[in-house]
């Protein structure tokens, strides 16, 4: 998996407009492309609000012919006729609710998680603007409480993953997907952003996203080597058969449970860090001491 450092803005003074400042929109979307170019094959790109609400980053990946699942806000506002829903969380009201027993345009949708437990969830196809079930854009909500719409417990996505059996599904490049398979999809995003927290913490990047692009590139050669060497002792610790077998994908990638003893994460970022540990603080010594130490002197 290939990863770019991003330097913030604030690091190239006045002159953003130079060719080395990338915002994140612009890294993560030449990123999927070349993913694709190289031979990756993925079911969507999935992302939060922050990408989801970006017209501009959802155009280019569909006109690089890259399907997505992004999440919304809830009050994003929309162009919309008077009487119609103007936010997500507004359409997602306006469809019909019975109770349990009669979810009327909701559908029971399984959500099921890495720790092996399962919750029953509802979705549905919703109307907002130009984004239909049919459209060039779907809106798909999902809850775990269609009747209330939990703030921490509701998604508003939209993807252009066509809907099985609409007219769409034909003629788009893009295999259609079901409210499950949307809802599926999406969960995956929440392990990763799990991982991509402790990654963080573990490895330094807060640390390092106030120092220069030139710090910040050095430390991403020094993690990438960290992560070969501890990664390379983990398999040499627990040898794979030979050829390794496929395993299971995890319960939020469609399993049950992941085959065989997987990697611990957090022990592995621990280790990396242990590696880096003692190369940040002579980083952070070395300049400390005079040019010529006498011995047994040296600058605190």
């Amino acid at each position: 998996m290939h990863a770019v450092p991003y330097t913030p803005a604030r690091n190239f003074g006045k002159v953003r407009t130079t060719r080395s400042f990338r915002t994140k929109l612009a890294i993560g979307a030449d990123l999927a492309v070349k993913a694709r170019g190289a031979g990756f094959a993925f079911r969507a790109v999935c992302a939060d609000s922050a990408y989801g609400d970006q017209d501009g980053f959802r155009g280019e990946l569909a006109d690089a012919g890259l399907p997505f699942v992004m999440a919304l806000k809830p009050r994003r506002g929309t162009w919309a006729y008077g009487p119609d829903a103007h936010t997500p969380v507004d359409a997602a009201r306006a469809l019909a609710w019975h109770g349990p027993g009669d979810p009327g345009d909701w559908q029971a949708v399984t959500r099921a998680f890495r720790d092996g437990h399962a919750e029953t969830w509802y979705a549905a196809d919703a109307t907002l603007g130009w984004w239909g079930p049919d459209g060039a854009r779907r809106l798909v909500a999902a809850t775990a409480g269609p009747a209330t719409l939990p703030a921490k417990a509701t998604w508003y996505l939209v993807t252009s993953l066509p809907r099985p059996g609409g007219p769409r599904e034909a003629g788009s490049p893009h295999p259609a997907a079901g409210l499950a398979e949307i809802v599926r999809i999406y969960g995956i995003r929440h392990w990763i952003e799990q991982g991509y927290k402790q990654v963080k913490d573990q490895l330094g990047w807060a640390d390092f996203q106030v120092r220069s692009d030139t710090a910040i590139r050095r430390h991403q050669a020094l993690v990438n080597a960290a992560f070969s060497f501890c990664w390379d002792a983990w398999f040499h610790d627990h040898p794979a058969p030979h050829p390794p077998p496929r395993p299971e994908p995890a319960a939020e990638r469609g399993g049950s449970h992941a085959a065989g003893p997987p990697p611990s994460w957090p022990q592995a970022l621990r280790a990396i860090r242990a590696w880096l540990t003692p190369w940040t603080a002579l980083q952070r010594w070395w300049p400390a001491c005079p040019r010529r130490p006498r011995p047994g002197s040296c600058k605190p």
